[in-house]
């Protein structure tokens, strides 16, 4: 089977997101239930449904593997892509009414995301990029900051579920946070992505999520035309991921 090229798979991405959007803001009164809770990790029954109409899509219309936050992987052809799948980033956030939430589409080739949509549907903001042929905001191009040090710079960030919070990873994030102007945390790695591949903010930096959380917003930065490192021992593995406009060291 040939694969599709890269604007076919945006157009796919944007429309399995779009779908699994419009349900999750349909559905919330129902699909907002707690199904389960692990420490600081709390899983809906909108994460699960919304994972379904997306991996229906995908399936669909391509034979690559997916990684999705809840069913972890789902068998494809070995062809190098894989699809990355967070159906609801920022799940306490949807259950508490709080806006700052989306569903993130990801390509992945090679162990590097090249092409992300993101939909925030409470917001009426679609975000989506290839790398290498730039990114869009409800399809107007954007572009990272100018901001050139963290003194004058916003950066996003968050503490995952996976992350560590002994004393010593505490007093490293202090640290980090601050060298900043200002510091933004809004419980979506996907959103906060999305911002700083649009300028409003300057640079993101967590430990401990995972591909699905930020696979989608890592290639809108790289497309916006910033600058992404992601270390991990796997793709399935909890991440080190930084991510800014390029102009400042993280």
């Amino acid at each position: 089977m040939t694969s599709p090229d890269l604007s076919a798979l945006l157009d796919l991405a944007q429309r399995a997101a779009a779908r699994a959007g419009a349900a999750l803001v349909a559905e919330r009164a129902a699909w907002r239930s707690v199904e389960a809770e692990e420490g600081r990790e709390v899983k809906l029954r909108a994460d699960r449904y919304a994972e379904r109409l997306i991996i229906d899509m995908l399936q669909a219309e391509t034979p690559f593997p997916i990684l999705s936050e809840e069913v972890g992987w789902v068998a494809g052809a070995d062809g190098g892509d894989i699809w990355a799948v967070d159906p609801l980033d920022g799940s306490v956030n949807y259950a508490q009414g709080f806006p700052h939430w989306g569903v993130s589409v990801a390509l992945v080739r090679a162990g590097r995301p090249v092409l992300g949509v993101i939909d925030c549907p409470m917001l009426g903001e679609v975000y989506a990029g290839v790398v290498g042929e730039g990114a869009t905001l409800n399809g107007v191009p954007i572009i990272v900051s100018v901001t050139h040090e963290p003194a004058r710079g916003i950066l996003m960030t968050g503490i995952p579920a996976r992350a560590a919070t002994d004393g010593e990873a505490m007093a490293a994030l202090q640290a980090r946070l601050l060298r900043w102007r200002k510091v933004r945390m809004i419980g979506s790695a996907a959103c906060a992505l999305a911002y700083v591949a649009a300028g409003k903010a300057d640079a993101y930096h967590e430990t401990g999520g995972m591909l699905w959380d930020v696979a989608g917003g890592c290639a809108i930065v790289e497309a916006a035309g910033g600058r992404v490192d992601i270390s991990a021992d796997a793709l399935d593995r909890p991440l080190d991921v930084r991510a800014g406009n390029g102009l400042i060291e993280l």
